[in-house]
């Protein structure tokens, strides 16, 4: 997917008035890639994002730059509105593995949770650094035949080909509760513990 851009001049127009005119300020920045203000078109990229993934690549066209290979790195959102303020695009170097956030989805059925227990998903998301080319949309967590009270850790998720997680914490990402109220607090007070080490 192709993403147009323009060059912009942070000192003769402000990210204000670039957001008045539909357009949405952005920064591609990168390995040995020199930081370049842009702005894109508000309502062609909403429809691009309508259609991807989280860490799908895109080509940035910028007129008179040239073409970047870039993933979205952040997002920042109005607190109020939800719009979208900002774009940070990073360039990808297919030489250097990069860090990147990948969404949490969990795959299969609980005997646990259909036996009256609850899915207990501490992190939605999951620090993760990997080539470009290996760079996942998701990290699926297989739950089937999990029993309540039983705990799955990141060392137990098989990762795809070419992925490590950023962190050597082997922290929770899925527990069935509601065997006991100690097993959940257990469960509960471990991960809590384990997050407070990672960070």
């Amino acid at each position: 997917m192709i993403i147009a851009a323009k060059e912009r001049d942070n000192e003769k127009i402000s990210a204000k008035n670039v957001r008045k005119s539909g357009k949405i300020p952005a920064v591609v920045y990168g390995f040995n890639t020199e930081n370049v203000n842009v702005e894109v078109e508000k309502s062609s990229l909403m429809s691009i994002l309508s259609k991807s993934r989280r860490n799908d690549k895109f080509e940035l066209s910028v007129e008179d730059k040239g073409s970047y290979n870039v993933i979205i790195k952040n997002l920042q959102k109005n607190p109020v509105t939800g719009d979208i303020i900002h774009i940070d695009f990073y360039n990808l170097s297919k030489e250097r593995p990069v860090s990147v956030n990948v969404p949490v989805e969990i795959i299969g059925e609980s005997t646990g949770v259909k036996m009256g227990g609850n899915l207990y998903q501490p992190r939605k998301t999951i620090t993760v650094i990997a080539s470009p080319d290996n760079i996942p949309n998701a990290i699926k967590v297989d739950i089937s035949g999990t029993q309540i009270g039983d705990i799955i850790h990141i060392n137990d998720v098989n990762l795809p080909e070419g992925v490590k997680v950023k962190t050597t914490k082997n922290f929770t990402v899925a527990a069935i509760l509601g065997k006991s109220k100690e097993e959940e607090e257990k469960a509960a007070e471990e991960s809590q513990e384990e997050s407070k080490e990672e960070e």
